[in-house]
Order: C-alpha cells, then sequence, then structure tokens
C-alpha cells in the first residue's frame, strides 16, 4: 500500500517539475482559453497571439499547434494590435499605435524574426499576391489645413521583398488619401478626404511586367511558364525588378531561367538577342540557359541565331565560358561535321553553325 502511495506521489511531483520548467508551452497552448491574451489569428499550424504579461506590458508570440511550441518575436512590444496573416503565410504584420501614424512591424515566418518597422497611415492591408502592402504615408507637403499631420497623406504601395515604398496617388496639401482594401481582382479601395468631405473611390491595379514575370519565379509553377516569361524579358528594368524585389532577384530569374527549355525559335531568338544585357555573376548564370538550349537541340539553336547573325561571336564567347564543348558526349569536330552534312539547316543556316564553331574554337587559342 505504501509503495503505490509513493509511486502516486513520485507522479504528481514530476508532472509539477515538468509544468515548472515548461509553464509557457502548456499554459500558451490554451490560448483561446486565456484573459491575458489581447488578440490572436490562426494560419495553418500556427497561432500569432499578443499577450499581456505579469507587468502589464504586451508582447508578441507565435506557438505551433502541432508540437506546442512558442515562440517570441523579439523587439515588438506595446500598444499592440491589428495581426494580419499574408494570403501564403509567410508573413505576418502587427501595430503599434498611440497617435495617428503608427508602427507596422512586418514579420517573417521563415525566421519567426521583425523584417522591417514601417511607419504608416490608416489601414494596412496585403495585396492578393502577398509581395506588397497598401499603406497610408505622410508626405512633406505643408498641409493648407492644420492638423495633427504636418504633411498630408499619400496612397503608397510597401514592397516586402526590397522593403522600400513608392507612392500609388500623390496627395497634395488639401488632400488626404486613406487605404480601404485591395481585393482579389487587384482593385484598391481608398477614401479621398479634403475640405468638401470625403469620397470612396477605387483604381485598377495593374502589376508592372517586373511583378508578372517574378510571380511566376516565386510561385514554384513551372509548368508551361516558361513561354509566357520569355516574352517579357525584353521589356524588364532590371534594375527596376532588383529594387523592388531586392538584392538578388535577377540572379533569381535567371536561376530559373537556366531550367527552361524553349521549343520555338521566336523564344530562343529573345534569349539569344538578351546575351549583352549582363555581366558578372548574372551573364555567367545567363549564358548557362544560352548553353542548356544549345546543347538540348543544336539544330533549332543555329536556325534561331541565323534570324540574329550579328550575335554568332557573342554566342560563341558564351558557349566557350560556359565549356560547352569540356564536357562529357560533346565533341566539337563531330558537331561541325553534322553542321555541314545535315539536310535540315538550309545553306546560311549552315555557315553560321560554321562560324559558330570557329568563333568559339578561336576563344581557346
Amino acid at each position: 500500500m505504501r509503495g503505490w502511495i509513493r509511486l502516486v506521489i513520485v507522479v504528481i511531483l514530476l508532472g509539477l517539475s515538468l509544468f515548472l520548467v515548461y509553464p509557457n508551452d502548456s499554459m500558451d497552448a490554451d490560448i483561446d482559453e486565456r484573459d491575458n491574451i489581447i488578440e490572436y489569428q490562426e494560419f495553418g499550424n500556427h497561432t500569432v497571439y499578443i499577450e499581456e504579461d505579469k507587468g502589464g506590458e504586451n508582447r508578441l508570440k507565435i506557438v505551433n499547434s502541432k508540437d506546442g511550441k512558442v515562440q517570441n518575436i523579439e523587439g515588438i512590444t506595446g500598444e499592440l494590435y491589428g495581426i494580419d496573416w499574408s494570403n501564403n503565410g509567410k508573413y505576418f504584420i502587427v501595430n503599434k499605435a498611440t497617435d495617428i501614424v503608427k508602427t507596422t512591424y512586418l514579420v517573417s515566418m521563415e525566421n519567426f524574426e521583425k523584417l522591417a518597422s514601417i511607419p504608416t497611415i490608416g489601414k494596412v492591408i496585403w495585396s492578393p499576391d502577398s509581395s506588397k502592402l497598401l499603406i497610408g504615408v505622410e508626405n512633406n507637403k505643408k498641409r493648407a489645413v492644420k492638423g495633427e499631420l504636418k504633411g498630408t497623406v499619400d496612397l503608397a504601395i510597401y514592397y516586402v521583398n526590397s522593403k522600400t515604398v513608392e507612392p500609388l496617388l500623390e496627395a497634395d496639401e488639401y488632400v488626404d488619401y486613406w487605404p480601404e482594401y485591395w481585393d482579389s481582382d487587384n482593385n484598391i479601395g481608398y477614401r479621398k478626404i479634403n475640405g468638401e468631405g470625403e469620397e470612396n473611390l477605387s483604381i485598377k491595379y495593374e502589376p508592372t511586367e517586373e511583378e508578372l514575370v517574378m510571380d511566376i519565379i516565386y510561385s514554384n509553377e513551372n509548368h508551361n511558364s516558361g513561354e509566357g516569361v520569355i516574352k517579357l524579358l525584353p521589356k524588364l528594368d532590371f534594375n527596376r525588378l532588383e529594387y523592388i524585389y531586392g538584392e538578388g532577384s535577377v540572379l533569381d530569374l535567371l536561376e530559373w531561367l537556366s531550367h527552361q527549355e524553349f521549343l520555338k525559335e521566336e523564344e530562343l531568338v529573345i534569349l539569344i538577342n538578351l546575351i549583352d544585357e549582363f555581366v558578372g555573376e548574372e551573364y555567367y548564370k545567363f549564358v548557362e540557359s544560352i548553353a542548356n538550349n544549345y546543347l538540348k537541340d543544336k539544330v533549332r539553336f543555329l536556325k534561331a541565331l541565323s534570324k540574329v547573325p550579328e550575335k554568332t561571336e557573342d554566342i560563341a564567347l558564351g558557349l566557350h565560358d560556359m565549356k560547352v564543348y569540356d564536357r562529357s558526349g560533346e565533341n566539337i569536330f563531330t558537331d561541325l561535321d553534322m553542321i555541314l552534312n545535315s539536310e535540315e539547316l538550309t545553306e546560311e543556316e549552315r555557315q553560321i553553325g560554321v562560324d559558330l564553331i570557329s568563333f568559339y574554337a578561336s576563344c581557346s587559342t
């Protein structure tokens, strides 16, 4: 009998010790039942919540419903409210405010860290593709009528990847623009406020070519998307692409491009024409696409090259930089013989092939 009593006591003590060691995990797992939870929002297996601690300070935490693990988000405390997940669940925002200009914190779920602190006015709204935020921002134009703000309020886009802001509608000294919504059809709603009152308006957001391309790249949906991207490539402003999506985004695009096979001559012509657009690391990543498509179908590639013969020497240099004829199974003399005797190539196309091989060989001397 005494043995059973001792066993029960040991079990109780063990349970108590586990509770004392891991109090937050067990308590935070039941956040919907706790009276010190200010606000919470769920997405998938994760719940973000604002907790008031024993000292009366509001803190931001994330709990995983699968394992009960709790993450404290460092550097975000105070009068917090307005948790809002991005549509893809990769980020969320939370606001901190005591006056009209608040701080909106952007948090990544990849490392549970604060990515940015953004001064915002009014609602902060996710774009449908989760790469942007619609915000109100104070400009430096002096208000015609004195108010809480010195400037007026622009309607602006915040780019998540590059952490940059661009005005969408610029207010003058008489007008404020306040964000209202951004729907799945890319309609943006806003309030126009001036001395005559308020007006609810909307505009259609038209994604740029850079956004259309990177939406494909970052969606990881590679099926049948190469054709759509290659047609947009000549229209891209690569400096702007890097400005919107951050450092390394052009390399991300070129890495994706290097895995695509282009089956149409007109697509290959576009690819060939871009040979002079890149330098340094970007150049080597781009000519990887050239080399891969050349090796997949040399006859088709030469037919495309014959449409832009002035690029032959540049292409030969790119192929040499990729050392295509140092690769297993590739032989420059075999290819030269194939070109000279090909019935699929016209005389002009055969000459382009011979020139390409000659330029390639001269790079080695």
